[in-house]
């Protein structure tokens, strides 16, 4: 797998994408012009007006993207609340909110026998109520369904309670959306976020039972349990076949994904993340007795 990409963060420094000595630079100009008006639609048109700012390196990552034979990412999400970041979690401006591809292969190409398909994990039933972020605080798992509550709830990390970095507590919406319906008191980022999965949020986070019962994960934090733990009943796979031409966006946050291995062939394409503000960094540091 190789990146060509618009912006090296590390070394804070324009990439070969945007070169004006290399390649098609006409056709990398035009891409790009197409990309900032689909950000401008999409933030009027998903009511994200955090979206339609002016292209950069803080706010944009783009790319050519090759994937050769055998190439493969697994299952994953794009962006993760900035507490179950570590340390590095507050260090930037923005974060990803919209990811999206435009594929670049030829039109003979056979997802049968070529791969290298998208494979999402999209909920069986729409969820009633917004999903990804809620005034800055990102989601990070469902409440499924229930006799006395048939809609699967998004649930969302609040990471600055009283401004202090790492105190937390998870919540849902009311039924109206018009405030917040706290699941948890509050407890420690580290450990709870960081080295946990379903069950540990089931049984010590949240103290009501049958609500405790209900909550998975939108994506199991990585460990040793990982590979035990049971697929996600509310799911549905959508696979995406990696045509010429199709253009694919998503919600960064909300839509686990996995891009299934090529076969003999290269993969390309264009791709990127349009960003929005991340939430100021708490002002308080956490006190640990």
């Amino acid at each position: 797998r190789a990146v060509l990409r618009a912006y090296i963060p590390s070394k804070k420094q324009n990439g070969p994408f945007v070169s004006s000595t290399l390649g098609d630079v006409d056709g990398r100009k035009g891409l790009t012009s197409t990309i900032s008006a689909l950000r401008s639609n999409l933030a009027q048109a998903l009511d994200r007006p955090g979206l339609d700012t002016p292209d950069g390196g803080d706010n944009h990552e783009m790319s050519f993207t090759r994937f050769g034979p055998g190439a493969m990412l697994a299952r994953h999400i794009d962006e993760h609340h900035e507490e179950v970041k570590g340390r590095t979690g507050w260090s930037r401006p923005t974060r990803r909110s919209i990811s999206w591809l435009v594929y670049l292969n030829e039109e003979d190409w056979d997802s049968n026998s070529d791969g290298g398909k998208l494979r999402t994990y999209e909920r069986k039933v729409r969820s009633e109520y917004s999903v990804g972020s809620r005034d800055g605080d990102l989601q990070i798992g469902w409440l499924t369904p229930a006799p006395n509550d048939p809609r699967e709830r998004p649930v969302f990390l609040d990471g600055r309670r009283g401004g202090v970095s790492g105190k937390c507590a998870l919540y849902i919406d009311s039924d109206d959306g018009g405030r917040k319906v706290y699941l948890t008191k509050e407890f420690n980022a580290d450990p709870y976020l960081l080295l946990t999965s379903d069950f540990f949020v089931q049984n010590l986070l949240i103290k009501n039972r049958d609500l405790g019962s209900r909550f998975h994960y939108l994506e199991q934090p990585k460990s040793g349990l990982t590979a035990y733990l049971g697929e996600d009943p509310g799911e549905r796979v959508t696979d995406v076949a990696p045509l010429g031409g199709t253009l694919v966006a998503f919600d960064s946050v909300a839509l686990p994904h996995e891009v299934l291995p090529t076969m003999t062939r290269e993969r390309w394409a264009a791709s990127g993340w349009f960003h929005e503000k991340q939430q100021p960094e708490p002002m308080g540091r956490q006190i640990i007795l």
